[in-house]
């Protein structure tokens, strides 16, 4: 999982520039798989669902403490993950309409 704008210094309100690089990651997460597989003769495939939305964040655990976030926007990014198309990246309604209106195809 990874997660864009969690805190002041990285959200970004008015630009969403948080978004984009979150988009941007995504997408090169999916060039680099194409040259592994291309170069290591494997054929590996992912999947990656992005959302937007409210999180609660965290410290669990005592023994072996663990920053995790948690929320509707993450369970939603997580079925997606799970019941996507591999080799694609599927984004909801909300997040393409940020990501057309930046210019992204």
């Amino acid at each position: 999982m990874a997660a864009s704008g969690l805190n002041a210094s990285t959200y970004d309100r008015e630009g969403r520039s948080h978004i984009a690089a979150l988009a941007d990651y995504a997408m090169h997460l999916m060039e680099q798989m194409k040259y592994i597989n291309e170069h290591s003769f494997n054929n590996f495939q992912m999947k990656i669902g992005l959302n937007m939305g409210p999180v609660v964040a965290g410290v669990i655990g005592a023994r072996k403490p663990q920053y995790d976030i948690w929320g509707n926007t993450v369970n939603v990014s997580s079925r997606m993950d799970s019941t996507g198309v591999p080799d694609r990246i599927q984004v909801t309604t909300d997040l393409y309409q940020v990501l057309v209106a930046k210019g992204y195809v």
